[in-house]
């Protein structure tokens, strides 16, 4: 049976927090097993969504160079949370 939680804003706010530490880390495979310990479906959702935000980041960056505009913001959020 799926359980319910309620999640204040600044709950959800400190997850994301605590994702893109570990990421700037280097270590969100070790958030994710933590996480997948816990509950397995968030774990996939986070999973997911750390894969659809580096492809969305590669794909912002090679939109803005194919234009020519400035794309140095993207490189250091990448940088910044080790986005791959």
């Amino acid at each position: 049976m799926s359980r319910k939680i309620l999640v204040t804003e600044s709950g959800l706010m400190n997850f994301f927090k605590s994702f893109f530490k570990a990421k700037a880390d280097n270590k969100e495979s070790e958030w994710l097993q933590k996480l997948r310990r816990v509950d397995p479906k968030l774990a996939d959702v986070w999973s997911d969504y750390d894969k659809s935000l580096s492809n969305s980041m590669r794909v912002q960056k090679a939109a803005m160079d194919k234009l020519g505009l400035d794309s140095s913001h993207i490189d250091n959020f990448t940088k910044k949370y080790g986005i791959k």
